[in-house]
């Protein structure tokens, strides 16, 4: 607001240190920052007034412009129209998508070459095992990287295994 430097304000209070006296100078600036607080409320409530006038005159110039806009569309039944026609034309393209679809899947329901249901179970059947074996061991490269067979077995099959092999060996011997 006001530029007061350091200087600005050493030389306004050495003025009303010499003007005032030093008795009445500390009431003097009590009153002074009272006023000056006072000042600024003032000014922040008229600020705030001023900027809701602003925010009154556009809301209403937008309420205008808009009642304008609207009288300026089209009517709902026109409008209820065009969103029908745009309805029914996604719906068209909706249902030609989906005969292409069916046409490429043709083969599946053709009867003439399509597979019985025997033989489509068998084969589903054949692919979930072949996939239930190379899922359930070690990785492939593992086992490359092994250069042997490798089996997962589990810790109670080990521990039987162990405890089951030094007898097997004493018995051989």
């Amino acid at each position: 607001m006001l530029d007061l430097g350091l200087t600005k304000l050493a030389l306004i209070g050495g003025v009303a240190l010499i003007v005032i006296g030093p008795e009445r100078l500390p009431t003097v600036a009590r009153v002074a920052g009272r006023l000056y607080g006072k000042l600024q409320g003032y000014l922040s409530l008229l600020k705030t007034e001023v900027n809701q006038q602003m925010l009154a005159e556009k809301l209403k110039e937008q309420m205008q412009q808009q009642s304008k806009d609207v009288s300026d569309t089209l009517n709902p039944l026109e409008e209820l129209r065009s969103v029908a026609d745009d309805i029914a034309e996604a719906e068209r393209d909706f249902s030609r998508e989906i005969a292409a679809a069916n046409r490429s899947f043709g083969t599946i329901h053709d009867p003439d070459t399509a597979l019985s249901g025997e033989t489509l179970r068998s084969k589903q059947r054949s692919f979930q095992q072949k996939k239930r074996r190379s899922m359930s061991g070690p990785p492939v490269w593992f086992q490359r990287s092994q250069q042997r067979s490798v089996r997962l077995i589990s810790m109670a099959a080990r521990q039987v295994r162990q405890h089951s092999t030094p007898v097997s060996q004493a018995s051989k011997g």
